[in-house]
């Protein structure tokens, strides 16, 4: 009985795709998906204006392919060009409008179809014998990957049901092999499961994907593989070794493409920023000290490749490597830093005090993308480094940080240094008071306090007019040698 309703779930799903597909059909498929119009089109013998446009551009799209393969254009590019050079008749809307429609009707049967096999393995799951499992989960496979093929990648929304119905048999191959490692093996590891798995999953979506531009494909190839490599790290190793595995592999696709060595590479760099994330986490839990600081220290490298001038990222590209180097320096810098606050204050402060020097250096010196946000942040490291030595020396981090605050003082009285001076006098303004609480006990410390406050206000007030005046007379100058 239930092969039979394996059978039916997959003959409905190849039916109800066949019959979508027949919607379809028609329509020549493209490489891109783009709207170009067959070559044999329209109205014979009448030379119209579609016509000329097809013969004008009939080999466009299989040029653009070969220079997409070659490396030389990128998918966004190609679909711009053709955007461009091949207007899209109105019979290809009409066209696209009912594929949105057959999506969505595909959606709808899919999730149904999904839903029903759910609902009869949770009710019969625990009757039938492991060979009646696998093969229930490998027909259902087939039939979605049958079911996928059957869908033409002519437009975005028959793409996108094709992408989606071998996600699904995908999935289904995870639970075959989960089925198949626990019947071979003897009260197996969880790590093994995993690894098996997620090599199955990585190896029949590295077929469906096969460099082809199917994002969902390359996405769950990805995953699968930095997701083995965790595995194998913690059958040969310790949970700290899974982490790092993790860690190291999302670092591995992030680097590929920085470097334009993967195929997919918007889609190596989402699997790698999110798996960066993960791997930090992870590390964070297993172990708060080395494991705080490789992520610290990974999302800085991260960074320093952000801003480095000798990489061309595009907008996208950058907001996406930025984004995950500030979220993991966020998520790790602050246990890491209280951790070892905790037991070492002084180098704990004077390592990150000299990180925040180094920064304030490079910024001001080396050719970079920003280099006064560098500065900035330089600036405030700086001055957090003097007070984290208060957790070893308490009288010590008010004095350390005041004389911060003067040196960022003088830095900011260089041109365009307003950013400095801003951040020497929040600096006073926390350190100066903390000295005189520290080191003035008594009644004269609120009156003392109160006149050194206003007097570094003051202080503020004159520095931002001074910024002022010079940036407007810097102005005039340079009105006067235009005239």
């Amino acid at each position: 009985m239930m092969v039979s309703l394996f059978l039916l779930v997959v003959i409905a799903l190849v039916v109800t795709t066949a019959a979508i597909r027949g919607s379809w059909r028609g329509a020549r498929p493209t490489s891109f998906g783009s709207a170009v119009p067959p070559p044999d089109a329209g109205a014979p013998g009448t030379p119209g204006p579609d016509r000329g446009v097809r013969h004008r551009h009939g080999d466009l799209a299989g040029d653009l392919e070969r220079w997409r393969a070659a490396g030389l254009v990128t998918d966004d590019q190609v679909r711009a060009i053709l955007a461009v050079e091949v207007p899209v008749p109105r019979s290809a809307t009409r066209a696209s409008r009912s594929g949105v429609i057959a999506e969505a009707v595909g959606y709808v049967g899919a999730i149904l179809a999904v839903v029903g096999l759910g609902l009869i393995v949770a009710r019969y799951w625990s009757d039938l014998h492991t060979p009646v499992r696998l093969a229930g989960g490998a027909l259902v496979a087939l039939g979605l990957v049958v079911a996928g093929a059957l869908v033409p990648e002519d437009a975005p929304a028959r793409r996108r049901l094709r992408w989606s119905l071998w996600l699904a048999a995908t999935a289904a191959v995870g639970l075959v092999t989960v089925v198949a490692v626990r019947a071979a093996l003897a009260a197996p590891r969880p790590e093994t499961v995993v690894l098996v798995t997620a090599l199955a999953v990585g190896l029949a979506s590295g077929l469906l994907w096969r460099g082809r531009g199917r994002p969902v494909q390359a996405a769950t190839t990805l995953g699968a593989l930095v997701t083995a490599l965790g595995a194998l790290s913690r059958l040969v190793g310790t949970p700290t070794a899974m982490a790092v595995g993790v860690w190291l592999g999302a670092l591995a696709l992030l680097a590929l493409g920085i470097a334009r060595r993967v195929p997919a590479r918007p889609v190596a760099e989402v699997v790698g920023a999110i798996s960066l994330y993960v791997g930090t986490v992870m590390l964070l839990n297993v172990s708060p000290g080395a494991g705080g600081l490789l992520s610290v220290a990974g999302s800085l490298v991260l960074l320093g490749v952000v801003a480095s001038p000798r990489v061309h990222p595009g907008r996208a590209e950058l907001a996406l490597l930025t984004a995950t180097g500030a979220v993991v320096l966020a998520q790790a810098l602050a246990p890491t830093l209280f951790y070892f606050d905790e037991r070492a204050g002084l180098a704990t402060g004077g390592l990150v005090w000299l990180v925040g020097a180094s920064a304030i250096l490079l910024g001001a010196t080396m050719p970079m993308r920003a280099p006064r946000v560098t500065q900035w942040a330089g600036a405030v490291a700086t001055l957090g480094g003097a007070a984290l030595v208060a957790g070893q020396y308490p009288s010590h981090a008010p004095i350390i940080g005041a004389l911060t605050a003067v040196g960022l003082l003088v830095l900011g009285t260089r041109p365009g240094g307003l950013g400095e001076s801003v951040i020497g006098a929040l600096g006073l303004l926390v350190n100066v008071p903390w000295l005189i609480v520290r080191f003035f006990p008594g009644e004269v410390r609120a009156p003392l306090v109160t006149l050194i406050t206003g007097a570094l206000f003051v202080a503020l007030a004159l520095v931002l007019n001074h910024e002022r005046v010079r940036g407007r007379g810097g102005s005039a100058r340079h009105g006067r040698v235009r005239h």
